[in-house]
């Protein structure tokens, strides 16, 4: 039985297979060949990503987290004294940060390098997925590379702008979707029917969903949840479907199923005996129990880190919108395009590949319909990311976090995920279906004549259907692998503030304080040699992506400021206000627009230590400075 609940039918080898099937030896050689091809792709496909991900400037939010990975990894395992943002992203892109930065050096081209290679990853994973486990690849491996194919090319070439700036920047929960397809691989990969393998993969499963859970809570919605849902809708059908026997049983006959028994069900009723049924489904049970245990587990292990004195989080934004509902939609499909490559809005890239990147966003809607359509006979993995993809899309339709561009952050999910329901879901018509050998004809049976009869009246259309499709998405695909090339072409960005950091290093200025868009972003461009600590209002500490012991003078200096000489706005400091705050200063340096100010005392004794709380402004009554 397939794991939707509909039954299947056994499939044999032909008759004399085993005179025409490969050698060991030279299937082992084609499945090395294609390890080492899949392999290259990706090699290369990292490559052409860090080299677009190097024409967008590295900016403060990404530099915050290679800060994080670095002291991860010299010991501060916990992140002691670390303010996060509303995201940890403590258990992947952090130590992946941290790792890349241990072999490079600190510098702001591990950003670029951590984003490439968290996209390649993407794509590979979203490949896989798309293909299906080898148990449903009954039409042979060119379905699955067809089903690869497609999902592969759905997110090859990442939009200009701002897709550059989303995708392989910041991973800013565009990397949460690495443990998410992995997950799900494991889930698709992975079906054991025994006891203990059945506990084994469920705990492995839990696992993962504890794992991406730490790392973003975007994993909840985006996997736990739905996987729990999916597993749960066939249970749920059991019981429905036994009262259903039951009432269409005539009365004096027994109930069908074998009233728990293990004797094989009468007629033609759908139920399995009790234990054939738990049998079946006890998978299923222990993927919703796993599912449901990760979430829990991993709040416990949220807190645990807290009582221990790691990392602090600040909360995420909570309410919903419900008042600007229209709005919200209209902004959600316009961050759609954007995730997608196709702008049309700002300063959008030419409209021809604004045009070009529809066809992506296009084939992923059909997969989604695809596989809504055909949920009944959906195997559990297609169930789960279709609900992903549904619970994401809808939490972003009444969230106050759904900005223009900013709130396609927080659907970044979706890309891979309705990349793979494309794959799953146009793959198998694209492919074709193989024509049976002379023996399995003969063992379908007479019955099946007149069907296989029409089918090949109607094959010579289908077939041109197909053949129709496959031109117009390898002619896409063509236009999507020439826009990534052209965007990796493009000339490189040093990240903000480099000459910046330079200066500063060359005039021995080691420690000051800057806007939030100042501070980290210059830590990084110097090598860690400056360090700038983030302030709002001029002296107010600001605890997002910062540590405390920045802003204690007991433990820290800081004797200049990074101010600017126009009002930039928020995460920027203004001259006059910072004169404002301190007074005239001892010196001051012009770099542009940007001005250096620097003092003869320590400014931390003038800051405001910041409110666990109050993150812009401290709270009413308090103190203006420490004693």
């Amino acid at each position: 039985m397939h794991e939707s609940g509909q039954r299947e039918l056994a499939v044999t080898a032909p008759v004399g297979q085993e005179q025409t099937r490969p050698t060991r030896r030279r299937r082992a050689a084609w499945r090395l060949g294609t390890v080492a091809a899949v392999a290259a792709l990706t090699v290369g496909l990292f490559w052409a990503y860090l080299l677009q991900s190097r024409t967008e400037a590295v900016n403060s939010d990404a530099a915050g987290m290679v800060l994080q990975g670095w002291d991860l990894l010299h010991g501060n395992l916990l992140l002691r004294g670390w303010f996060m943002a509303d995201v940890s992203f403590y258990t992947f892109e952090i130590p992946l940060d941290g790792l890349v930065a241990v072999a490079s050096g600190l510098r702001a081209d591990v950003v670029h390098v951590t984003a490439a290679a968290e996209y390649a990853a993407l794509v590979l994973f979203a490949a896989l997925l798309a293909a299906g486990s080898a148990r449903d690849r009954r039409r042979g491996s060119r379905e699955a590379w067809v089903r690869a194919l497609i999902a592969a090319g759905v997110m090859v070439a990442p939009g200009e702008v701002p897709g550059a700036h989303v995708l392989l920047l910041a991973p800013d929960h565009t990397g949460i979707g690495v443990p998410v397809l992995i997950t799900l691989l494991v889930v698709d990969r992975v079906r054991p029917r025994r006891l203990l393998p059945v506990l084994a993969t469920a705990l492995l499963v839990g696992l993962l969903l504890i794992w991406a859970q730490l790392d973003d809570p975007v994993a909840e919605f985006g996997c736990a949840l739905p996987l729990g849902l999916a597993c749960v809708a066939p249970l749920a059908a059991v019981p429905v479907r036994r009262l259903a026997d039951r009432i269409r049983a005539r009365p004096g006959e027994p109930a069908p199923g074998g009233m728990g028994d293990g004797s094989p069900p009468s007629g033609k009723t759908a139920s399995l005996p009790w234990r054939s049924e738990a049998a079946q489904r006890g998978y299923d049970f222990a993927l919703v129990v796993a599912a449901a245990a990760s979430y829990l587990l991993t709040q416990l292990a949220i807190r645990a880190i807290s009582r221990a004195g790691g990392y602090y989080m600040e909360p995420i934004p909570g309410g919903v919108q419900f008042g600007t509902f229209g709005k919200q939609v209209n902004t959600l499909g316009q961050n759609l395009m954007y995730l997608f490559g196709a702008n049309f809005w700002g300063t959008p890239q030419s409209p021809v590949l604004g045009y070009l990147h529809l066809a992506g966003l296009a084939v992923a809607l059909l997969g989604l319909l695809i596989a809504v359509w055909s949920w009944p006979r959906a195997d559990r993995v297609t169930r789960a990311i279709v609900i992903a993809v549904l619970v994401v899309l809808a939490a972003a339709a009444v969230s106050p976090l759904t900005q223009p561009i900013s709130g396609t952050h927080e659907i970044a999910i979706v890309l891979p995920l309705s990349a793979v329901l494309a794959g799953r879901g146009i793959g198998p018509w694209l492919a074709g279906r193989r024509k049976a050998d002379g023996a399995q004809e003969a063992a379908d049976g007479a019955a099946e004549g007149a069907v296989e009869g029409a089918a090949d009246q109607a094959a010579p259309r289908a077939r041109a259907a197909r053949v129709a499709a496959a031109c117009v998405l390898i002619a896409f695909g063509a236009g999507y692998l020439s826009d990534l090339g052209y965007n990796a072409s493009q000339p490189s960005s040093p990240a903000v503030n480099q000459v910046l950091a330079e200066w500063l290093v060359a005039h021995k200025l080691t420690s000051g304080l800057g806007g939030y868009w100042d501070a980290n972003v210059t830590s990084l461009d110097s090598g860690g040699k400056v360090r700038v600590a983030p302030v709002v209002n001029g002296n107010y500490g600001y605890l997002w992506v910062a540590k405390a012991a920045w802003f204690d003078p007991k433990v820290s200096s800081a004797n200049f400021v990074i101010a600017h000489e126009q009002r930039l706005g928020a995460g920027y400091e203004y001259v006059g206000n910072v004169i404002d705050r301190y007074g005239k200063p001892a010196q001051e340096y012009h770099l542009g627009q940007t001005v250096v100010l620097v003092y003869d005392r320590n400014l931390l004794k003038t800051v405001i230590q910041p409110v666990l709380g109050y993150l812009k402004t401290p709270p009413a009554g308090y103190g203006t400075a420490p004693g």
